[in-house]
């Protein structure tokens, strides 16, 4: 804080000040505020600048964007990063159909298999009786 005199010049505060009547060693002084406007730093830090945004202000003025030219950039950006993400899925998508096919052949291949297995233990009867079973708890299911 700046103490201001009666005459109009500006004295550190010194010594006891007496905070209800504003005295300093037996004369009035109007203390004065530093600080510009309200957005500054708290905290009586006064010597504290705003700060603002650096990026754009620290380039040249042939380099710095308008707003207009940076939301189409960004719409621009916008665009391709969905484009990709859609090719992505669909790729994504391909990859698991594929992956869905070769399972199933692979379990038909073992159901194939067990099958064969059946037919080479038991006699044709039984193994038509027992398919005729599976069928049922197909339908079941």
């Amino acid at each position: 804080m700046v103490a201001v005199t009666k005459n109009g010049s500006k004295a550190d505060i010194g010594g006891v000040v007496d905070t209800i009547n504003k005295r300093v060693s037996g004369e009035f002084y109007i203390f004065v505020s530093l600080r510009r406007n309200h957005s500054m730093v708290s905290a009586g830090k006064n010597w504290k600048v705003q700060k603002t945004a650096t990026g754009r202000n620290q380039q040249p003025k042939q380099l710095r964007k308008s707003w207009d030219q940076r939301s189409k950039e960004r719409a621009r950006n916008n665009a391709t990063k969905t484009i990709e993400r859609q090719l992505k899925a669909d790729k994504q998508a391909a990859k698991d159909a594929k992956r869905a096919v070769s399972l199933e052949r692979k379990k038909l291949r073992e159901e194939q298999e067990r099958m064969q297995a059946l037919a080479a233990k038991m006699s044709a009867k039984r193994l038509e009786r027992l398919k005729k079973r599976e069928m049922r708890k197909k339908a079941r299911v």
